[in-house]
């Protein structure tokens, strides 16, 4: 077994690069496979078509994003400035593997259901960030929520809102270009210091 998961660690690893590399469309199964000398047989073993790989590696990048992000949190001194720790990791990650993540050119809006069982996933990742970001604000004295878990899901869409208003001003209709991260980041920051102010224990 522990073989087993090593062998899927490399695979995801390798897949991870081909695809922050060239994007989901442009890498082939037979290309990862011979970037560890696999036979394509016993990378389907493993995983039985790309978007299984992919939503593989996906949640990969999730679990390292989370575990940067407690880190990080949990040395902040105050609910905003974990709040921006939160949008300026999620930017690195997203301009890192911008090809990676840019899965709608190929995919639209219509997710396969393991894509969109990951995403969920993800959704839920973040807003459980929020709620320790909340949770720190509440145990300083610095912020009074009644409702920590819908107040972070609150936040979430939020934030989620800025960058679908961001799109549709600029016809990109499922997910930003390079250049609107920044317009993004700058608007989610804001946001989210007027989201804080609200809940301050005055």
């Amino acid at each position: 077994m522990e073989n087993q998961d090593k062998k899927k660690e490399l695979i995801i690893d390798a897949a991870l690069k081909r695809f922050a590399h060239f994007g989901l469309s442009k890498t082939t199964m037979t290309e990862i496979a011979n970037d560890l000398s696999l036979s394509k047989a016993l990378l389907y073993y493993y995983f039985p078509d790309k978007i299984s790989l992919y939503s593989a590696v996906l949640g990969y990048i999730v679990s390292l994003m989370d575990k940067e992000l407690k880190k990080g949190i949990t040395n902040a001194s105050n609910s905003y400035e974990a709040l921006t720790l939160f949008l300026d990791k999620r930017q690195e990650f997203i301009s890192k593997y911008y090809n990676l993540l840019d899965f709608t050119k190929i995919t639209g809006s219509d997710l396969p259901d393991e894509l969109a069982c990951m995403f969920r996933r993800a959704k839920q990742s973040e807003i459980t960030i929020l709620i320790s970001i909340l949770d720190k604000g509440i145990e300083s004295g610095e912020l009074i929520v009644s409702n920590i878990q819908e107040t972070a899901a609150l936040l979430m869409d939020a934030l989620s809102g800025i960058v679908f208003n961001v799109l549709k001003a600029h016809s990109r209709p499922f997910f930003p270009e390079k250049e609107q991260f920044d317009t993004i980041l700058q608007r989610q920051k804001k946001l989210g210091k007027i989201f804080l102010n609200g809940l301050k224990n005055a």
